[in-house]
């Protein structure tokens, strides 16, 4: 099930010392809102594909998946994008970046959505993976320390869910990038669980903290960087 969607951007004239400005800013993400960054939203089936299971274990890990599956309950339903498309996506868009050339556009992939119907609501966790619209100096100084938290080095977490969940960012260098690529185009993963139950059985964080080392060890990060547990306040 590919489940692929476009954060549409702008092109932003001009660099400052501490990344894109908060209005340049300002202006991508309204832009984004509008152009469908939104969770995809799947269709249940009647029976759990082993497929879709097997990616969303190496995505959250085993254990994480059946607390996940425990919390939504009966009904549940895992769906899946394809690992290899995501990886070979992401890193033809890194390695076709610059920074002069920026205009701000940027894939963004569903690897895994985990989903529960019961009773006519829909329960739903999901994740996305993508390039960040945010460079490393913007969310470790000036004005993006208002919507970032530093968690280790270089390991920053939204102070806030937005439309896609709880983000992290974190540099992640691609082998055959320009220099600077995975500073100035750093990784961004989300987890979006608000439907969960306030006493879940695995913490958001978790969630995070394993979406995260997957993604760096499918694309391949060449930093040496270690996601810390605790990323939530």
């Amino acid at each position: 099930m590919s489940v692929t969607s476009r954060w549409v951007g702008r092109s932003v004239v001009g660099r400052g010392a501490v990344g894109r400005s908060a209005a340049a800013l300002a202006v991508v993400l309204s832009a984004a809102a509008c152009g469908g960054g939104d969770t995809p939203k799947p269709n249940a089936t009647d029976a759990v594909s082993p497929t879709a299971l097997k990616t969303c274990q190496e995505v959250f890990g085993r254990a994480n998946v059946d607390a996940v599956r425990a919390d939504l309950g009966d009904g549940f339903r895992p769906f899946d994008h394809s690992l290899t498309e995501t990886r070979d996506g992401l890193v033809a868009e890194a390695r076709g970046w610059a920074v002069g050339k920026d205009d701000l556009r940027r894939t963004t992939h569903h690897p895994c959505e985990m989903e529960s119907r019961t009773d006519g609501s829909t329960l739903r966790v999901g994740s996305t993976v993508g390039w960040s619209m945010y460079d490393i100096d913007f969310v470790s100084s000036g004005e993006g320390r208002d919507r970032w938290r530093t968690v280790a080095d270089g390991v920053y977490v939204g102070s806030r869910p937005d439309n896609l969940g709880t983000p992290l960012v974190m540099p992640c260098t691609i082998p055959g990038t320009v220099a600077g690529q995975g500073k100035e185009l750093p990784l961004q993963v989300s987890v979006n669980d608000e439907d969960r139950k306030d006493d879940r059985t695995v913490s958001t964080e978790r969630l995070l903290k394993s979406l995260a080392e997957s993604t760096r060890e499918l694309l391949g990060c060449e930093e040496g960087l270690s996601v810390p547990d605790d990323l939530l306040p």
